[in-house]
């Protein structure tokens, strides 16, 4: 057996007592007080395998040395064993590695990672390079577009198993539907197979005919929102698809009516891409990859390109992740509805950095976790939701149910389109959310969205900009669409120190829940604290509370030009619209709170470069709930002044605020 010099991969000098290395107490300080505790150790492996695809002298029979290495993988998914790690040459590997086992400890790990400065990419997709014949229903009904032409394929022969995804609807057959409108059935019912044409995706069709017509997804634009067509904005190929009823033979039409063998097509033939056929296993690392091409279902169950299915203790970092149909990352049970299954360990204790994460139909990072969730910090995630199915709740950036004890921090969250920016679902407790930049939003949801929760959150030192309702003619859930931060059937969250902008709807908005039961009782939209934030440009107001057992204080509002009241308390009736006086007197709210104004607020949300230059002295106030340090880590003092900089005396010009910046 190869034993290989002891190789340190991971430099990170913490022990299992103390908190996060290189970072200050205060941005790794839980709601509770508590901080979250590192469970790495340096890393060193026994034994390493080499895989490379395009090798002469491959093969998954020989030893998977540097000399004769794997061809495959999931070969070296296979032989792996705690304390061992494969390195993987650059090329394209069309396959579903399947882990056969984990680590036992963060000492004894199993690291999957690219060789250094290569290219390695794991796709479920196959090449439909034979079989393309003409279509045999011609032009379709009504005529077509001079030159336009349609051709066919047999997904038979590419298909690697039983799974076939083009023969498959996207929701799974026992998912339970709630009753909310719902604006189109369609994307629902399409199939999951995907098509790409020289790297992007065609659009997938209703019916045959739409190929040759403008079809109602392609075109749409809400006046209200400047809305260019869907794929337009995520990159498109231009051309269009639609599969039989069989699910068998798939007919497209090619940008510029091209033959097919102008192009390289590409089909997705597999719904997962790394992901384990058994259940629970701990200690994985994945580095350096990226996973395009997954033909998951919607949730739920919870499936997703690449899945821990139950897994506990990945690190996953250095990631791309790319046209998954539904979940690019799915990092808790891979189950639905609560339901949990007997496991050696508690899925979750995670930790998910600065990985890339983009173009995910439903969801970017999405999990139930069973037991404490673990950390998800300095990530990309953009251009999520594009299959346009938020209205079964289970859309967003990142979204998890259950999460415990969680920090998800200086993730940077852009361009989501029908999915809130990042929702914590459901009997979660003790999360917290800060030096997250979220902007351009356009969803039935808010930009954040803590739903269900009867424990503490915390939601602080975040910039939400540029949030809009992605269904003009409706008010989305319970009122929400358009807001920065949704308070849904939610109680005891902390909203602090964040910077609220260019919101649609409101800032913050809350709504009661009193039917559903989390646990024994319903939610009572009570006891929020909204502190020492700006609020910027808003429609309906800066904060819209459920009833009068919420307290605000603190924080400066900047009319943007836009009229109307400042503050709003719906229940009981008559609602309340007030100015930040009439708060103060009516409620003894906003004490501390002040109308502010600007020289000048704008930000380049592609360069993420921020201008904000107050006018006048805008007054400091007392840190709240130990918030003392800002969005980059500087301490702030004894007393700050709202939103998440800690210096804000003179101002600043285009001040970069990306948060993943060391």
């Amino acid at each position: 057996m190869e034993i290989d010099t002891m190789i340190r991969v991971c430099a990170v000098v913490c022990a299992s007592l103390i908190p996060l290395a290189g970072v200050r107490a205060s941005s790794s300080r839980l709601p509770d007080g508590t901080e979250v505790q590192s469970w790495e150790k340096p890393l060193s492996f026994s034994k390493t395998y080499y895989v490379d695809g395009k090798a002469a002298n491959a093969e998954d029979q020989g030893p998977g040395t540097r000399e004769r290495p794997f061809r495959t993988v999931n070969k070296a998914a296979q032989v792996l064993q705690p304390g061992e790690h494969v390195v993987i040459a650059e090329g394209v590997y069309r396959e579903w590695v399947n882990p056969a086992r984990g680590g036992t400890g963060p000492d004894k790990m199993i690291s999957y990672e690219a060789a250094p400065g290569a290219k390695v990419v794991i796709k479920g997709s196959a090449v439909l390079d034979t079989g393309w014949k003409p279509s045999d229903r011609g032009a379709g009904r009504g005529g077509a577009p001079s030159g336009a032409r349609a051709w066919q394929i047999d997904i038979g022969p590419f298909l690697r198993g039983v799974y076939n995804p083009f023969a498959m609807m996207n929701v799974p057959g026992d998912r339970f539907w709630m009753n909310y409108k719902v604006i189109s059935m369609a994307p629902y019912f399409r199939r999951r197979g995907m098509i790409f044409v020289d790297g992007k995706p065609l659009e997938q069709m209703d019916g045959y005919n739409e190929l040759f017509a403008l079809s109602a997804r392609s075109t749409n634009n809400y006046e209200d929102i400047q809305w260019h067509p869907l794929f337009d904005e995520i990159g498109g190929a231009g051309g269009k698809f639609w599969v039989d009823q069989r699910g068998m033979t798939i007919y497209v039409r090619l940008p510029n009516d091209d033959p097919p063998e102008k192009h390289v097509i590409e089909a997705t033939v597999q719904e997962q891409v790394f992901a384990s056929g058994g259940r629970g296993l701990g200690y994985i690392r994945v580095k350096g990859i990226s996973f395009q091409h997954g033909a998951d279902p919607f949730p739920m169950p919870q499936s997703g390109m690449v899945a821990t299915n139950g897994g506990n203790h990945w690190i996953i970092e250095d990631n791309t992740f790319e046209w998954a149909n539904a979940i690019c990352l799915a990092v808790g049970n891979g189950l639905g509805g609560g339901a949990a299954q007997a496991q050696p360990q508690p899925s979750g204790s995670h930790l998910v950095r600065k990985n890339t994460i983009r173009y995910c139909g439903i969801g970017g990072i999405e999990g139930l976790p069973s037991g404490r969730f673990g950390v998800i910090e300095k990530n990309l995630v953009e251009w999520v939701g594009w299959q346009d199915a938020e209205r079964e709740w289970e859309a967003g950036g990142i979204k998890l149910h259950t999460a415990r004890d969680g920090l998800l921090r200086n993730n940077v969250i852009l361009h989501m389109r029908h999915a809130a920016g990042l929702w914590l679902d459901v009997a979660a407790a003790n999360n917290r959310v800060t030096g997250n930049v979220i902007a351009d939003v356009i969803s039935v949801s808010g930009a954040i969205h803590i739903e269900g929760t009867h424990e503490q959150h915390q939601v602080d030192n975040n910039v939400i900009w540029g949030v809009k309702n992605s269904e003009p003619s409706g008010t989305g859930l319970e009122g929400s669409a358009g807001s920065g931060i949704f308070i849904h059937g939610t109680d005891k969250l902390i909203v602090a120190q964040n910077l609220i902008g260019n919101v649609q709807n409101a800032g913050v908005y809350s709504v009661p829940v009193e039917k559903r039961l989390i646990g024994t009782r319903g939610g009572t939209a009570r006891e929020n604290k909204v502190y020492n934030n700006i609020f910027y440009g808003w429609g309906t107001a800066a904060i819209g509370f459920a009833n009068e057992h919420n307290q605000s204080d603190g924080n400066i509002y900047v009319m943007a030009g836009r009229g109307g009241g400042y503050l709003r308390i719906l229940n009981p009736e008559p609602p309340q619209w007030l100015d930040v006086p009439a708060f103060r007197e009516f409620y003894g709210l906003e004490k501390n709170g002040a109308v502010g104004a600007v020289e000048e607020l704008t930000f380049d949300i592609d360069q993420l470069l921020l201008t904000l230059v107050p006018r006048g002295d805008w007054p400091k106030v007392a840190v709240f709930h130990s918030i003392d340090t800002d969005l980059f880590g500087a301490p702030a003092g004894e007393s700050r002044w709202p939103g998440p900089f800690a210096n804000l005396k003179k101002g600043f010009q285009r001040r970069a605020i990306d948060p993943r910046q060391p």
